[in-house]
This record gives structure tokens, sequence and C-alpha cells, in this order.
């Protein structure tokens, strides 16, 4: 019965070390979601205020683009698009952000209801998105960004971005 104890006791002892070496680990990566989830608000701002400096440093200059009817892009090809003056994002809604941190790496996805105009003319748009950052020399950018159609969008959700 002793023997029994005192194993128990060892057990917790054990468990309770190991818990506290790993815990900076589990706040790091709870800093992290949040910095992220931080740059994924900055980064919607920065698409509706034309910040073409945030874009530029926030986005990996080897970043991939896939857009909703498929077609690739790189940063340079985001950037003239919002430098543009005959093209503006009007709104842009997130809905269910979720961030996901792994290593280094860290995927963002939701949906997103969006409302533009391009040459005068408005348009709105509905997708799902997953966006993908990589820390790199100690900081976040976006090397990954993909959307996909969807028929609507539901607002109203607590984990909303909007003005």
């Amino acid at each position: 019965m002793i023997r029994k104890k005192a194993w128990c006791a060892g057990l917790i002892v054990g468990l309770g070390i190991l818990s506290w070496i790993f815990t900076p680990h589990l706040e790091a990566g709870t800093d992290d979601a949040a910095q992220v989830r931080q740059l994924s608000i900055d980064y919607r701002t920065a698409l509706l205020t034309r910040d073409t400096k945030f874009l530029t440093a926030a986005v990996a200059e080897d970043a991939v683009n896939v857009g909703t009817d498929g077609r690739p892009f790189d940063r340079q090809a985001l950037i003239t698009k919002i430098e543009d003056p005959s093209f503006s994002y009007k709104k842009i809604e997130i809905e269910g952000l979720v961030v996901q941190i792994v290593g280094d790496i860290a995927l963002t996805r939701g949906a997103a209801a969006v409302a533009m105009e391009s040459s005068g003319k408005g348009a709105t748009d509905n997708f799902r998105f997953v966006r993908i950052w990589q820390r790199r020399a100690g900081k976040w950018q976006v090397i990954y960004f993909q959307a996909t159609h969807i028929q609507g969008l539901k607002t109203g959700d607590s984990t909303t971005i909007r003005d």
C-alpha cells in the first residue's frame, strides 16, 4: 500500500513538473494566436483603407493568392489592385474567424461577405477563405490565400469582424 501511495505521489509530482515545463509553450501559442487574429483584423482594415504599406509588409514577396475565380495572383497584383483608383472595397465582414498555430505556421479560416466597387459598378461576393501565415525572422507574413464562392453568409456571429 505504501508503494502504491509513493507511486501515485511520484506521478503527481512528475505531471506537475511536466506541466510547469510546457506552460510557456502553451502560452506562447495563445499569444501567437492573438497576434495573428489582430493581424487578420489589420489586414481587413488595410484592404478597406488602401494601406499598401501594411499589405507590402504583411504579405510575403513569394506569397500565392488564389481568387474565387481560381486564378492565382502574387503580392504585386494585390498591391496594384488596391492602388487602382477605379477599385475599392466598401465592406468586408468576416464570420467565424478561426486561428490555428502549428509552430511557425498559422492557419486562419472563415467566411467573408464583401462589397466592392470597380469602375463605378458595385458588386458583392460571399466566400470561404484560408490564409496561411508563416513566421519569418520573427514576423508573421501571409504566404498563401485561397477563396471559394459560397451562396450567402449569415451575420451576427460573435466572431464577426466588421465596421
